[in-house]
């Protein structure tokens, strides 16, 4: 700095990275410093390159998805990884992802976790199935939903909220019958109703040891028995 208090030219050059006697990087050489390991500059697309102030310069750079080098990359530069089992469709830019992609879909190099608990033989490929196991079968580390108007709890929030539509008739969305007027308050209900009243929709279940048919796979239970005990 000059006793004036203005910074020499050499002083300025150097700031910027570069020594006044060479010349000076383009703008586009600069910003390229910025491009992922293993991506040549000119597999770059220029979006926007704006000249900074006193900071030097600033510039916005963006990359469409591409092969490059053999390595597919998504928008942002991570590498997209794909499941090479045969038929397969699979993709994932995390490779904890795909590890659990083929342990639980392709059975490759699963770690099983096993229940703990007394007389239960239950395994899973995945930690969080066992927990919900724990939850659903043996109570372990339950967190309770209680209905707001009865002593009633679950371990889902669905279904406290299923308990309070159909016994306190709260936030009821009325499922109405086309044919008739029946209503449900869940449109299983109604679809069981057509089936059964109007025959829509009915998926005939057959008896394989008479001729006896049904629309539910119960009735054709108990016609095997009946048919058995003859």
């Amino acid at each position: 700095m000059s006793a004036d208090g203005e910074e020499g030219e050499g002083t300025k050059h150097r700031k910027l990275g570069f020594d006044r006697n060479e010349t000076p990087r383009s703008v586009h050489e600069d910003v390229s410093t910025i491009a992922p390991h293993g991506i040549a500059n000119d597999d770059w697309d220029d979006d926007s390159v704006a000249g900074g102030g006193g900071d030097g310069i600033s510039a916005r750079k963006t990359w469409s998805r591409q092969r490059i080098e053999g390595v597919e990359r998504d928008k942002w530069g991570q590498i997209i990884r794909r499941c090479e089992i045969a038929g397969c469709q699979y993709k994932t830019g995390e490779g904890t992802s795909m590890k659990k992609h083929k342990a639980s879909k392709h059975g490759i190099n699963v770690v099983w976790f096993s229940c703990n608990q007394d007389n239960c033989d239950y395994k899973a490929k995945e930690a969080d199935a066992l927990k919900i196991h724990k939850r659903n079968i043996h109570n372990i580390d339950v967190v309770w939903y209680h209905c707001d108007f009865c002593e009633f709890k679950a371990k889902h929030a669905s279904s406290v909220k299923r308990h309070k539509r159909h016994i306190h008739s709260i936030d009821v969305i009325w499922h109405q019958c086309n044919s008739c007027e029946y209503t449900a308050k869940e449109a299983s209900n109604l679809k069981v109703h057509k089936q059964a009243a109007h025959d829509i929709d009915v998926v005939w279940h057959q008896c394989d040891s008479c001729d006896y048919k049904a629309k539910t796979a119960g009735s054709i239970k108990v016609q095997k028995k009946e048919n058995n005990n003859k």
